[in-house]
């Protein structure tokens, strides 16, 4: 956009918003905006367009988004106002019924190890909140990663999406856990032992139990419990 159309913009914007003042003070409408009251008369006096956030209050406050931008139609309109209240609240609603969990472009090995990866987050997947209280989770606890390779199967398949419940660390017999060693990850159902060690099994039985010792336990450490498993069908 050009300096001069971008002034004269911002100079018809700033009457607008001077009409919308009226016989407030400066002081007052800032404090109305959120804004700081020197903001207000840079916009006022077409210096400055408003930000996205002004608009959006002014939008709030009821007035017609496509008046405040290009002065055509009326300043001010129930429906504009009644059509954002409404996409609010659909908002809140979806916020109540819907929880995200964060996903990580991380490949636990279901087979002989992968390397972790980058552990931050890259993705978020809805699951329902009614769900999540019905089967105890603290969604704040949860977690999403990929399993790699086929020593899971039937159970985890190569590539599919599991969940992990980070705040269950203790390892309990018949249980799938994500543990890691060094700087791999692995996923693999548990069996304790009677010399307090315990065996890595996986449900594929041409792989054979891995032994691990009490001591050297201290060497994995437990990242939660696979609580969920995403299927394709």
């Amino acid at each position: 956009m050009q300096q001069g159309t971008q002034n004269v913009i911002a100079g018809a914007i700033g009457e607008r918003l001077t009409q919308i003042r009226g016989a407030k003070s400066q002081g007052a409408f800032a404090e109305e905006l959120g804004v700081h009251k020197n903001s207000l008369g840079h916009y006022e006096r077409g210096n400055r367009v408003p930000d996205a956030e002004t608009l959006l209050k002014l939008v709030e406050m009821g007035y017609d988004a496509n008046w405040l931008l290009t002065g055509k139609g009326e300043p001010k309109t129930e429906h504009a106002h009644a059509i954002l209240s409404q996409d609010i609240e659909k908002l809140k609603r979806l916020d109540e019924e819907f929880a995200l969990i964060p996903g990580y472009n991380v490949q636990v090995a279901a087979g002989h190890g992968s390397i972790a990866g980058d552990e931050t987050p890259s993705r978020e997947l809805a699951f329902r909140r009614k769900w999540l209280r019905f089967r105890g989770f603290n969604e704040k606890e949860l977690a999403l990663v990929f399993a790699k390779g086929d020593s899971m199967e039937p159970t985890i398949s190569d590539n599919e999406t599991v969940m992990v419940d980070t705040s269950e660390k203790q390892l309990r017999d018949g249980h799938i856990y994500v543990i890691r060693n060094g700087d791999h990850l692995l996923v693999k159902r548990i069996q304790t032992l009677w010399n307090d060690g315990v065996q890595l099994l996986s449900d594929n039985k041409e792989y054979p139990p891995q032994e691990v010792s009490s001591s050297d336990l201290e060497n994995l450490e437990v990242i939660g419990k696979v609580v969920w498993v995403g299927k394709d069908l």
